[in-house]
């Protein structure tokens, strides 16, 4: 009897235990609200897609016409890990609603849901893990400075979705994949690695286009993602065991004589003393940059395809000691 009893409380005891374990473990099975779809990302939005998104990567193919005011067609593809799929996911696309050709979503393609300046994927188009969403659109204008041969851009803080659809927050780091088909005669510098292609299609050739092809870039910011393309120079230097490529318009060639020299040394130098202060290597794949006339700022650190404006970098034999010191700030 009394072993019986022991038996008994011990059973009801680890019954009792197990019980509670499910409790606290239990799977909440309640639908979150769903988030409003509001213009601009609001500080909820971002903080539910910080929780849900992961391992972002986004593939661009913008065609860029020769002449500015035709419209620049593009096609986007984006990847990512979600951690629930029970409610729709925005993207954000500050451009009007023609700018949307199409919307496919892990292969299936979705009716376009276009409100707010958001592009809203449907939650039975989504999965739990890996999920894949292509885009036919064509770019927003607002960021991308066009001039009549050449253009750049500028996504600070928050104008990437003002050219293509993005998860538009600094905390949703991502690689970007770009492609840019342009005039014949351009150059184009962006955060990865150019590519050289085998040889341009015979169809961009008899077109008067050739493709560039960059590389995967370092996991940045949407802000931090640029490009510039145009009728630049092109300048390539090897700095103390570092090549650098630099853009630029200058014509002037006393100019060009009297400050190449000094940007590529300051660059040199500058790199060279923040390694050693900060006992870190460069961390990124490489190390261009871009002088821009005109230039809304000083400069702009896009991670490998940083912008100048070009006159705080060419400066000629009147140049003040203040140009100079700008210059090496």
């Amino acid at each position: 009897m009394t072993l019986y009893r022991t038996s008994g409380w011990l059973a009801g005891g680890l019954l009792a235990l197990l019980a509670a374990a499910c409790q606290r473990h239990a799977v909440p099975t309640a639908t979150a609200p769903t988030l409003p779809v509001e213009t601009g990302v609001s500080q909820p939005l971002a903080e539910a897609r910080r929780q849900l998104l992961s391992h972002l990567a986004y593939s661009l193919d913008l065609n860029i016409p020769t002449q500015k005011t035709q419209p620049i067609s593009g096609n986007e593809g984006i990847t990512f890990t979600l951690r629930d799929n029970r409610q729709p996911l925005q993207l954000d696309f500050k451009a009007s609603a023609d700018h949307l050709h199409s919307v496919e979503v892990n292969g299936r393609p979705v009716a376009i849901d276009y409100r707010n300046e958001h592009v809203v994927l449907p939650a039975n188009a989504l999965r739990i893990g890996r999920n894949e969403v292509k885009i036919n659109f064509t770019a927003g204008d607002q960021s991308l400075n066009r001039n009549d041969d050449y253009l750049y851009t500028l996504l600070v803080p928050d104008r990437a979705r003002t050219v293509f659809p993005v998860f538009d927050q600094p905390d949703l780091k991502a690689v970007f994949t770009l492609s840019l088909t342009v005039p014949q005669q351009w150059r184009a510098m962006a955060n990865g690695l150019a590519i050289r292609p085998s040889s341009s299609p015979v169809d961009e050739v008899s077109l008067g286009m050739r493709s560039y092809h960059f590389a995967p870039s370092d996991t940045i910011s949407t802000y931090l993602f640029s490009f510039a393309a145009g009728k630049f120079q092109q300048l390539l230097r090897n700095v103390s065991g570092r090549p650098i490529r630099f853009l630029h318009r200058e014509t002037d060639s006393a100019k060009i004589r009297l400050s190449v020299p000094a940007i590529f040394a300051q660059h040199g130098r500058a790199l060279s003393f923040l390694e050693e202060y900060t006992g870190i290597p460069y961390p990124f794949q490489k190390f261009d940059f871009t002088a821009i006339p005109d230039f809304q700022y000083g400069g702009m650190e896009h991670v490998g395809a940083i912008d100048y404006k070009a006159a705080s970098l060419f400066l000629d034999q009147g140049a003040t000691r203040d140009q100079e010191l700008a210059r090496r700030n």
